[in-house]
């Protein structure tokens, strides 16, 4: 599993992967639109080469193959949210197995929303610029089908030149991962 020092710095991740990929902003015009969003199709494409590239940065899955794509934001269409995201899922994995959550902006990879991957973590909402993530966590007697842990709705939003954590992960998640 994860250490609580690794958790706790998770939250820097997407910060420090936009300033590293020197990802500008300030515009709130919409995301220029892909070759599919512009005929209709996603805005995020989860085969094209930039989400591609972006699960190749992450390394193995836990198993030791490659993640593989879960899902995305569904927009479509000629106006792109700025902030567009998709989930790495642990290959042949169940409920209980690690996702990550990566962001995307104006055809960017901006990094994931926490340096960790956690189990039972989904995106439960989007909006132009902001994604809403829920965790949830094993208590101390729990199987692993049903977690009592949460849930916990972490906000990451695009301010117009990096991704912020508006919260951070509550303490209970980040100990029932020691």
């Amino acid at each position: 599993m994860k250490t609580r020092a690794a958790a706790a710095a998770g939250f820097l991740t997407v910060a420090t992967a936009t300033a590293l990929t020197g990802c500008t902003g300030g515009d709130t015009a919409a995301a220029p639109l892909t070759p599919a969003a512009a005929q209709g199709g996603p805005c995020l494409d989860l085969d094209s080469t930039l989400v591609t590239d972006a699960f190749a940065t992450l390394g193995d899955a836990p198993g030791g193959d490659p993640w593989v794509a879960g899902t995305a934001s569904d927009a479509s269409g000629e106006h792109c949210p700025q902030l567009v995201w998709a989930t790495a899922e642990t290959p042949m994995g169940t409920v209980s197995s690690p996702t990550q959550v990566l962001f995307f902006h104006d055809g960017t990879y901006l990094g994931t929303a926490t340096a960790e991957s956690y189990a039972y973590t989904r995106v439960v909402g989007s909006t132009d610029d902001a994604v809403s993530v829920e965790y949830k966590w094993l208590g101390d007697q729990d199987a692993h089908c049903c977690p009592s842990g949460g849930p916990a709705v972490i906000t990451y939003t695009w301010d117009g030149s990096q991704v912020v954590m508006e919260q951070p992960l509550p303490p209970e998640m980040l100990d029932s991962y020691n």
